[in-house]
């Protein structure tokens, strides 16, 4: 997730820096919020790593080679075609870029 969100976080930069000073505790920096934005996520990051969650590929057990198979069974599975929606609507090649940002 924390891939995800960099990757998306300019869509609505505020909404990450409000989560960020609510949620984590951050200062936020009114002139960069995208600065405030970023340490949250980081925050977050560090809360997944203390719970003892995989934060890059490599723990996870993925490889490079695994990313088009990957992204094919997130994007084309269960009837989907070709994108994923939720805050922001990803493609394919938007879910092949926040992969690559985790190995």
């Amino acid at each position: 997730m924390p891939a995800v969100f960099k990757y998306v976080m300019n869509h609505n930069v505020m909404r990450f820096a409000q989560v960020a000073v609510r949620v984590w505790g951050c200062s936020m920096d009114f002139e960069h919020s995208e600065v405030t934005a970023l340490e949250g996520i980081e925050a977050f990051a560090r809360f997944l790593t203390s719970l003892g969650m995989p934060a890059n590929f490599e723990e996870l057990g993925a490889k490079k080679e695994d990313i088009p198979t990957l992204v094919k069974n997130l994007c084309c599975g269960n009837g989907r075609e070709g994108s994923i929606s939720g805050f922001v609507t990803l493609t394919q090649e938007d879910c092949e870029k926040i992969y690559r940002m985790m190995l």
